[in-house]
């Protein structure tokens, strides 16, 4: 039950994960992805001690632990905060969804430990050509808005980018850190990241409203505290199947969500690039599986 439970809040965090980014920053983006951070960096503290009861531990090997997996957050997160302001955020939660291709392409291409199936490939180009279907109608727009619109694909494609990389560091150099040790390291580096960039904007905060401020304080105490630990819970104890299909439901909850609270546009173009998404998701995740079903049947 507990299992069950975690696995359901790990794909419902992620799912409002995206709408929350865009409430949080569409006033200030920096803003809400820097508090976020401090906010998440503070709450840990407890949390940390809470859990695992262990002393934080500072050898050389677990601070590159932390310094990979704050690649994620400051080179992931970053970009896609700024990516918000320029399209919907059922997209953002579509494109981050490509992030098992990202980062089974990275590491062909960086340790040579994986190799692309026929079906896979397929998978990669229904994928990509789904994302053609959701955004080349937005180029009907006038063109003043096309600059801003392609960079903002530009700065959520480089998010997942660095968010699969982080994930590959992080899984080829971490032997025996505790995961809350991982999150903890991450939000302080990334925290003070962003305190060195810009330290004013924690005196001089924009005008918000209530929504704004919820969804910081959401992101900020749920979405990145709960939501890490959660997702490193369910990850060590369910099959890869299983937490592969996590990546596949929360784009389509992300995408509802984003119609029904933020009245974010759907139309036939729209669905059927999210159907291409997901299915050429599930031709790349599950590869091995169909390719032993289908020689079962013949």
């Amino acid at each position: 039950m507990k299992l069950l439970l975690a696995y359901i809040l790990v794909v419902a965090i992620w799912a409002t994960t995206p709408l929350s980014i865009s409430w949080s920053g569409h006033v200030d983006w920096f803003f809400g992805v820097a508090s976020r951070v401090l906010i998440s960096a503070i709450v840990i503290i407890p949390v940390l001690f809470w859990i695992t009861r262990e002393p934080f531990s500072f050898k050389r090997q677990d601070l590159k632990v932390y310094f990979s997996a704050s690649i994620g957050l400051i080179g992931g997160m970053t970009p896609i905060y700024f990516a918000s302001q320029t399209m919907p955020s059922g997209w953002i939660s579509i494109l981050f969804g490509l992030t098992p291709i990202f980062t089974a392409s990275l590491s062909m291409l960086l340790f040579k430990d994986f190799s692309l199936s026929k079906l896979k490939w397929l998978g990669i180009l229904l994928s990509f050509s789904g994302l053609l279907f959701i955004f080349l109608p937005s180029f009907s727009a006038p063109s003043g808005t096309h600059p801003q619109f392609l960079l903002g694909i530009s700065m959520a494609l480089t998010g997942v980018f660095c968010h699969s990389l982080s994930l590959l560091l992080v899984k080829k150099i971490n032997k025996d850190t505790p995961d809350t040790h991982i999150v903890a390291g991450m939000l302080w580096i990334s925290g003070l990241t962003y305190l060195a960039i810009d330290p004013s904007f924690m005196l001089q905060w924009p005008k918000m409203d209530n929504k704004a401020l919820g969804a910081i304080l959401y992101l900020g105490i749920i979405g990145s505290v709960l939501g890490f630990i959660l997702f490193y819970y369910v990850l060590h104890r369910v099959s890869a199947i299983k937490a592969a299909l996590i990546t596949l439901i929360t784009p389509v909850v992300a995408i509802m969500l984003g119609i029904t609270l933020n009245q974010e546009p759907f139309t036939w173009f729209i669905g059927s690039g999210v159907v291409l998404v997901i299915l050429g998701l599930v031709l790349f995740q599950f590869s091995q599986q169909i390719k032993q079903r289908l020689s079962y049947l013949k």
